[in-house]
């Protein structure tokens, strides 16, 4: 994907960075940070961006693509764009936990998961309810913590232990997407005559908590892998937002799941993936 979603010479990308400088909207974000103009240039995309949706938090909408209101940060030389939830979708969060998890690709039995019937009966299922225990604490105090990566053979408890995990992290206020991935995966490219994907896509990257279930049991799709789940991937990892998977593929394997032809560019695409992968959660074996 381009850098900037537009065709666009050196004195086009000055002109528009010019004009940014000037922005009323955004010079006190630039006087904070003393942004120098070559980082407004390379961050045009990101600018952008946050000039179209600064006014989300206006409509009092809770629809997932307009109940964020974007921040600019300045990290590592670089502009950065982050989204947190609108005070609307805050207060329907708080007075109504059950608004904050989205499991609707999910069996209705899994909405009474409960940690406290969680059978804590052998050492990977125990170090998995540490590690829950221990992300709570973390969210509590409000420190980064990195996510789960629960593999193993099918009917072992990981879709169970994630959407326990799930009403607890709900209960706390934080918005949960908990998906069937396999499912997401085969419908997400009629959301493109639907004219939804982009709201899908954006509504799993701005999600506070994500969690993929059977990740890795979508068939091979070289479209999906680069234009859908690095973008969602990537977002939550430069945001540090927490991301859970469930699969059968231990993390060694996947690299050949999202390979496809063997090339050497379609293994370096899917290297990219894993790296995400590993970088956003730990891996537990059931």
């Amino acid at each position: 994907m381009d850098r900037y979603p537009f065709n666009a010479d050196e004195s086009l990308l000055e002109k528009m960075a010019d004009a940014f400088s000037e922005d009323d909207a955004l010079k006190p974000f630039f006087m904070q940070y003393d942004v120098p103009y070559d980082a407004i240039k390379a961050g045009l995309t990101e600018l952008m961006q946050y000039k179209q949706d600064m006014h989300n938090c206006e409509s009092k909408s809770l629809d997932p693509d307009h109940a964020y209101q974007p921040v600019l940060g300045f990290l590592g030389g670089r502009i950065t764009l982050s989204y947190t939830p609108c005070e609307a979708l805050k207060k329907a969060q708080t007075s109504h936990p059950q608004l904050a998890m989205d499991a609707s690709t999910m069996p209705k039995t899994l909405l009474k998961a409960s940690l406290s019937d969680f059978r804590q009966d052998s050492e990977p299922r125990k170090t998995f309810y540490l590690k829950i225990m221990q992300t709570l604490h973390a969210l509590k105090l409000s420190e980064p913590v990195k996510g789960l990566y629960v593999h193993g053979p099918y009917m072992t408890g990981k879709t169970y232990g994630l959407a326990a995990a799930a009403q607890e992290f709900s209960k706390m206020g934080h918005h949960v997407t908990l998906m069937y991935y396999p499912d997401f995966a085969r419908e997400i490219k009629s959301a493109i005559d639907q004219g939804t994907l982009e709201v899908r896509i954006a509504a799993l990257k701005k999600t506070d908590i994500l969690m993929l279930d059977d990740f890795g049991g979508e068939g091979y799709s070289a479209w999906v892998r680069d234009e859908v789940l690095g973008p969602i991937l990537q977002h939550r990892l430069l945001d540090q937002k927490l991301t859970f998977f469930t699969s059968n593929i231990p993390p060694k394997k996947l690299i050949d799941h999202f390979t496809g032809s063997g090339s050497e560019n379609e293994q370096l695409k899917a290297f990219r993936i894993i790296e995400r992968i590993q970088a956003l959660a730990e891996p537990i074996a059931f």
